[in-house]
């Protein structure tokens, strides 16, 4: 058979299989309520134009209703349609074993709109009161109208191709309305057309060229922002959005200028900046690759920092790690980031108000302050993960579930990603401290040392919690065995009890010569009701003990 020819004869049976359960459904929803159905949008429309009346509410109700049923009668002659194809060429189509609600709602919706839209179209063609039943397609054809027969044949293979084309998408739709929030509006773009944000990964840049600009790593901004402070004992000058003119003059003054570029994915400007300030092709490669160890690289007219400043959200446990990249000259300083949140803003602060001494020192003090704050942050997230870690330990306690072992490995991960984050930054810091470059001045040194010991307390702070989330998977696995030993030795009880009874009632019966409840009407449904109590109270019990 051939290809196109199969395809069309496979729509034509999905399109009058759907449509011959869909009329049994509008006919039976008709009876029940008594008011004529389309079966579209148009009883939305209509419902919502006659809202006041009695009538509207419900055609209202059955529209919603009726979109869940076309999405399961769509989803179900999709999913099982090899065991409908005449043609067996076609490629088989996947549809999400599982979907939410407002993900059927969307999928029904949209037949339901085409449906209205085909309607509408087929009654421009069709004339005027033709109907499309069974008994008024066979009334006609005896007297040699076939137009009831053609308009049916073309709506149902047409419905087949909505159906297919709507129904094919089901796996798209449901991962845009997966867990759907206002937190995920941003992503929606991102899901339909991942081509543009699609990540780059280092596997992107093999075979490249040594230095060779390319953003390893997500666009996180859309547009690459500069903001620069020049400095000194008595001024100030802070320019947001600063243009690329005005940081290169804040390069030769003799003032400290610290310009902070946020949005690393654009190499025009990683390149301009990098040609300009003098630093080195393969440095400026590393900036744009958001996948490399912290790292440093001391040279004679610069030193470069890379680092990684950790982003925690309590309300989701989402880690951002993200990379800090800081070059360090004589007289500036140039901070590269990936988001402009930062922790950054208490150095802002003692810039603008002369606060200690960082406006009478150098570039080498503020680069200091800078990695100060990043090693800080490592505390901020430490502490909320700490507090997560002890609900989790009263979780573990009382009533452990499924949520609990997935936040536990979840908890694992973000552990692993902190320490190798954080491991090298030992290494760096203690590399400047001891380093005898004339960038880094003997006054601040003692800081990077204070910096280091700060490092040191970071890392056992992660490796003791390592060692403690570690230890609640054997909690958990000890928790759920202890648990299932107690279920076993409750329903063991309850079957210990019944056994005995159970097996007199088996051998005797109910067989005696005088049973009272044999002669009274309403024995049965009395036992019927205990049966229904006994049962609810069960299930009851084992709710509330959290056994089902």
């Amino acid at each position: 058979m051939n290809n196109s020819f199969g395809i069309i004869i496979n729509r034509l049976v999905y399109g009058f299989i759907f449509a011959f359960l869909y009329q049994i459904v509008i006919g039976i929803a008709t009876s029940l309520l008594s008011i004529p159905l389309t079966g579209n949008i148009q009883d939305l429309i209509s419902g919502v134009e006659q809202i006041g009346t009695s009538q509207g509410p419900w055609l209202v109700a059955w529209w919603i209703t009726s979109t869940i049923i076309i999405t399961i009668m769509a989803l179900l002659i999709i999913r099982y349609k090899k065991y409908l194809s005449p043609y067996k060429g076609e490629p088989y189509i996947e549809v999400p074993p599982k979907i939410t609600i407002f993900t059927a709602i969307i999928i029904g919706a949209s037949i339901s709109f085409l449906f209205f839209l085909l309607d509408s179209v087929i009654g421009l063609i069709a004339s005027t009161g033709t109907q499309t039943d069974v008994s008024a397609i066979y009334q006609a054809a005896l007297v040699g109208n076939f137009t009831p027969l053609a308009v049916s044949i073309l709506f149902s293979i047409i419905a087949g191709f909505i159906i297919v084309g709507v129904a094919s998408k089901a796996s798209a739709v449901k991962q845009i309305t997966r867990d759907f929030g206002l937190q995920d509006i941003p992503n929606m773009m991102r899901i339909r057309n991942p081509t543009k944000t699609q990540k780059t990964t280092l596997s992107d840049t093999v075979g490249q060229r040594p230095g060779a600009l390319i953003h390893v790593g997500e666009k996180k901004v859309d547009k690459a922002i500069i903001n620069l402070i020049e400095y000194d004992g008595d001024n100030i000058n802070e320019i947001h959005d600063a243009t690329f003119d005005e940081c290169l003059d804040s390069k030769h003054k003799p003032n400290v200028s610290w310009v902070n570029v946020i949005g690393i994915h654009d190499p025009n400007i990683i390149k301009t900046f990098g040609d300009n300030f003098g630093i080195h092709a393969l440095h400026q490669s590393n900036i744009m690759n958001t996948e490399l160890r912290p790292s440093v690289e001391i040279s004679d007219d610069y030193i470069m920092i890379i680092l990684k400043m950790p982003h925690y959200v309590v309300e989701t446990g989402k880690l951002e790690l993200e990379q800090v990249s800081i070059i360090l000259a004589e007289h500036y300083l140039v901070t590269f980031q990936e988001i402009e949140d930062d922790f950054f803003n208490g150095i802002r602060k003692r810039l603008r108000d002369n606060t200690g001494t960082i406006r009478k020192r150098k570039s080498d003090y503020l680069a200091y302050s800078i990695i100060d704050a990043i090693v800080d942050s490592y505390f901020l997230v430490l502490e909320k993960i700490g507090d997560v870690t002890e609900n989790l330990e009263e979780e573990l306690m009382q009533n452990p579930s499924a949520e609990t072992m997935q936040t536990i490995q979840t908890l694992k991960r973000r552990m692993i990603a902190l320490r190798k984050a954080m491991w090298p930054g030992r290494e760096i810091i203690n590399a400047l401290e001891r380093d005898s470059s004339t960038l880094i001045s003997e006054t601040t040194r003692p800081y990077l040392r204070d910096v280091y010991n700060h490092t040191i307390q970071v890392t056992d702070s992660i490796e003791g919690l390592r060692d403690v989330i570690g230890g609640m998977l054997d909690t958990y696995l000890s928790s759920v065995s202890n648990r299932m030993n107690e279920v076993m030795k409750t329903l063991t009880i309850i079957a210990s009890i019944f056994i005995p009874i159970t097996f007199i009632a088996g051998i005797y019966g109910t067989n005696f010569s005088y049973v009272p409840e044999l002669a009274w009407e309403g024995s049965y449904f009395v036992m019927l009701g205990a049966m229904g109590i006994i049962a609810t109270t069960m299930i009851a019990y084992f709710k509330k003990k959290r056994w089902m």
